[in-house]
């Protein structure tokens, strides 16, 4: 490739991640400025969405997934009516990275019923689609950190959901390396939500209601297929 097409690439490539992050600013609150969501947003019928971020031996969080945790339970601190969601890979059954999220809320008093599993959240796509297409919800608070968060709310924009985001706290010890990954998956997903690359269909397996019990959604196989 010359230096040409090398410096168009680049200057393409940092044009929409300034785009990507620049179109999700003022949907973006932090953790001290939860009592300052949109009146909208702080209703009982809007979940809170938080996105995996990986286990260690199918029992514990990693590190960036727990501030995602800790970020969840401050905002059911704020709104303690809402439905928390939790939506990651679980698709062995030794890793189980959805039931380590809801177990991990438990220990720290958030009620049981009041969070249900995504068990098919393979991916930001596939988790915001499901949201949209198999939970049925057009409406949310999206948690994770700040640098995924303006990549999950363009996706929802593009899905046509109406979303805000609370930020977690970051990880400095790995925080370079997510950023930098981060970067092409903006390019990734801004094809996908502008320029119609369809990726594949997310799964509409494991369905479940907010209207019923969250305890209902704790076991995969009990959720009905489609």
């Amino acid at each position: 490739m010359s230096t040409g097409l090398i410096g168009l690439f680049m200057v393409i490539v940092l044009g929409i991640n300034l785009f990507v992050m620049g179109s999700a600013k003022s949907q973006i609150y932090g953790t001290d400025r939860l009592g300052q969501l949109p009146d909208s947003y702080q209703k009982e019928n809007i979940p809170v969405l938080v996105l995996g971020a990986g286990i260690i031996d199918n029992a514990h969080p990693s590190k960036i997934l727990e501030l995602r945790l800790q970020a969840c339970q401050m905002l059911y601190a704020s709104y303690p009516d809402k439905k928390l969601i939790m939506t990651g890979d679980h698709r062995e059954s030794n890793y189980n990275e959805v039931g380590v999220m809801k177990n991990y809320l438990l220990g720290q008093g958030v009620p049981s019923e009041q969070i249900y599993l995504d068990h098919a959240g393979y991916s930001t796509y596939d988790s915001l689609y499901r949201l949209k297409y198999v939970f049925h919800q057009d409406q949310a608070i999206i948690v994770t950190q700040k640098y995924h968060l303006s990549r999950a709310l363009m996706l929802a924009r593009s899905l046509g959901i109406d979303a805000i985001g609370v930020a977690a706290d970051e990880n400095p010890s790995t925080r370079k390396e997510r950023e930098i990954r981060e970067v092409l998956a903006r390019v990734k997903d801004f094809s996908v939500a502008y320029l119609g690359f369809q990726p594949d269909r997310p799964t509409n397996n494991y369905d479940f209601s907010l209207s019923k019990n969250g305890d209902l959604t704790n076991n995969k196989d009990s959720l009905e297929k489609n």
